[in-house]
């Protein structure tokens, strides 16, 4: 069992742990501790010498780390005992050596771990540890629970009592426990010895426990890569490691950084190993690499003497993850052989993949593919969809045509109309606004949102919402920000006239702050409709929120966070910039083309940019990036109640506050029982 602190959820939690493969599942036991204190916010659990626990309290209603409402004086300390523990007036620092190698199998841990420590002390201060280590010796071989022999493991680690030969011997230990340990402290000092190296290289290939192999993992990044090479290799030949917790990314982790010292091994090693996620981040390395022409080259020949179809599609999948950003690359020696023969193959996702590598390589057969298939309506809706996503990442020119006329096409018009924003296109606007009243409103969305991006079709937007064409319920807190990073002084003041001020002052938002506080009463909110809120929620907030298992992972999920504090999320609402953490931080990035984007740059290469918008993930070359500044914006707007009338606000908070999910109001008039949710916030 473990117990921990939940920092929102005013309790100890009690969790209840199981093995599985190299780690543990957990289901919710009782709950050691609730605590009626709103303020409670438990931090640290210690033992104390009379078997009682000691809880540190923050005692702050404030957000983990918030700059706001945060009371530095109110931390409290809690002792939680059972029954009526003897007080214990304790000094180890008098004990014998011996009395302390004795305390090994204390009941209580406070008692094993200070008098390991103690031991310590006394062997880096010098002393003769010769009796202490014969007699941890004694325990560890005599004591049968396997905690004890652990901890007589880790006693003479510390005092200086193991040697790599008695480490090696226990390789072989029938405890699991004690072998992974075994490898563990023989590769501490970066030195192991050749016959535990030849040791941990059979364990790797061929030891039955998956906890020992997540401690090889681990260890072999201490070693020296002519170590780290064989055992990495046994390793990634394990196939029944696939679908483990921890092993697959554990192994990649120690893998990864062999790149820079053996280039051909390295992909060997991603056309060898047995397990799916080796063999794509190996492939996407070498692709994504400064200088990948020859780790592709050996890459591409691998292809065809591959057996398994899965083993192709990773590796393709792998190395079109690695370039993206890149408009082209070389055609590598062999490519043309070994795309003949993956045509072949009858899978899709491994035809396809091919062309689109193939697009990248400048095969003049893929252009055509690629084009014919995204254009073809009768073709499958996945391989349309790739085939597009490949001609916008290859930036082909004659390409916004064919995305003209895919607005008329239901399945691809979304991909489409967020494709017509890498493009400066002179019919972009004039096409959109066109069919703006026909699109569903995440269409809207889209279209709203690549207008809004460049000056010149921002003008024609405005010009839209202004003569009444499109209404100005639709110019959301997003778009209307997305406006104002034109940097452009007449589109910002259009802007302000049509919907309000972008970013109201301090003092506003205070006022703002104060208002809503007053209106949202308990006994307006027990008024609410939550299926209505919900439905706000949706329309708002769930494009990059997730709330009771559903919205966007844009943001951060809020079902932990202090819902139930209203002035919590009055804050984060109005004033959502106040606090952004790092990984928050919003970037305006100009193009070479004139495109502006503001999201959150999710993952960058020395090739690709990969920024998270507000309704897309779009990669961009870096050499595209005209400039780049990062922002003190929250990526959440400010203003997002401000077009919402008073009922939607209500019914919003009581939805954001409740503890349960509740239906749609579509999901309640289908079932015939609309509004039975009201007055439950």
């Amino acid at each position: 069992t473990v117990l921990m602190n939940n920092v929102h959820g005013r309790r100890i939690n009690n969790d209840i742990l199981r093995r599985k493969g190299s780690g543990y599942t957990a289901s919710h036991g009782p709950d050691l501790m609730l605590s009626q204190d709103p303020w409670f916010m438990g931090v640290t659990l210690r033992l104390a010498p009379d078997g009682s626990v000691f809880a540190s309290d923050w005692s702050d209603t404030g957000e983990c780390h918030s700059t706001r409402n945060t009371q530095r004086q109110t931390g409290r300390i809690y002792k939680i005992t059972f029954g009526k523990p003897e007080p214990k007036s304790v000094d180890l620092a008098k004990q014998e050596d011996k009395s302390l190698v004795e305390l090994q199998l204390h009941r209580n841990e406070w008692f094993v771990r200070h008098a390991r420590r103690l031991l310590h002390e006394r062997a880096a201060a010098g002393r003769d540890m010769s009796d202490v280590i014969e007699r941890l010796h004694d325990m560890f071989a005599t004591r049968q629970n396997v905690t004890r022999k652990l901890r007589a493991l880790w006693a003479l680690s510390v005092v200086g009592g193991l040697s790599d030969d008695f480490l090696v011997r226990q390789l072989d230990h029938q405890s699991e426990y004690v072998r992974g340990w075994a490898v563990r402290l023989l590769c501490e000092d970066r030195d192991p010895p050749e016959l535990a190296l030849r040791k941990l290289r059979e364990l790797a290939a061929d030891g039955e426990s998956p906890l020992v192999r997540l401690q090889l993992a681990s260890a072999m990044q201490h070693l020296a890569p002519v170590q780290r090479w064989p055992i990495i290799e046994a390793l990634c030949a394990r196939s029944d490691d696939t679908a483990d917790a921890n092993l697959p990314l554990m192994y990649w982790y120690t893998a990864e950084p062999l790149i820079t010292d053996d280039v051909a091994r390295f992909a060997e090693l991603a056309s060898t190993a047995k397990i799916p996620l080796i063999q794509r981040h190996a492939a996407r390395r070498i692709a994504e690499s400064e200088s990948p022409q020859e780790g592709i080259r050996l890459l591409v020949n691998s292809l065809a003497h591959m057996e398994e179809k899965a083993h192709r599609r990773e590796i393709l999948a792998g190395l079109l993850k690695g370039l993206e950003g890149r408009r082209r690359l070389e055609m590598p020696s062999g490519w043309l052989e070994a795309h003949a023969m993956l045509k072949e193959t009858k899978d899709s996702a491994i035809t396809g993949r091919a062309f689109e590598l193939a697009l990248i390589f400048d095969d003049p057969s893929a252009l055509a593919k690629l084009s014919s298939d995204a254009a073809d309506k009768s073709a499958d809706a996945t391989l349309r969809r790739r085939a597009l996503d490949a001609l916008v990442a290859k930036h082909v020119e004659e390409l916004p045509t064919l995305l003209v006329d895919l607005l008329d096409d239901e399945l691809l018009r979304r991909d489409a109309i967020r494709a017509l924003g890498q493009y400066d296109h002179p019919k972009t606007a004039e096409a959109l606004l066109a069919r703006y009243s026909s699109f569903a409103p995440n269409e809207r969305h889209d279209a709203l949102q690549t207008l809004a991006s460049r000056v010149t079709w921002a003008t024609a937007l405005l010009d839209a919402f202004e003569k009444k064409k499109l209404a100005v319920d639709d110019l959301t807190a997003y778009t209307a920000r997305q406006l104002h990073s034109l940097d452009n002084a007449e589109l910002t003041e259009r802007v302000r006239k049509l919907w309000g001020q972008v970013r109201p002052t301090a003092e506003e938002k205070a006022k703002l702050i104060s208002q809503f506080r007053k209106k949202l009463s308990p006994a307006v909110l027990s008024t609410a409709d939550r299926s209505a809120g919900r439905n706000v929620f949706q329309k708002s907030c769930a494009n990059c929120h997730r709330l009771f298992d559903a919205g966007g992972s844009i943001g951060p999920d809020i079902t932990g966070a202090q819902r139930t504090n209203l002035d919590y999320l009055l804050e984060n609402l109005i004033d959502p910039s106040a606090a952004v953490a790092n990984d928050f931080t919003m970037e305006r990035i100009e193009t070479e083309n004139g495109r502006v984007v503001t999201g959150l740059v999710v993952s960058e290469t020395a090739q690709a940019l990969t920024i998270q918008t507000a309704n897309e993930k779009l990669v961009l070359s870096v050499a595209e990036a005209k400039s780049r500044n990062k922002s003190p914006l929250s990526m959440m707007p400010e203003g997002l109640l401000q077009n919402l009338s008073a009922d939607e606000v209500r019914d919003l908070f009581a939805y954001l506050s409740g503890t349960t999910q509740v239906p749609l109001e579509s999901e309640l008039e289908e079932a015939g029982s609309f509004g039975h949710s009201r007055g439950r916030p």
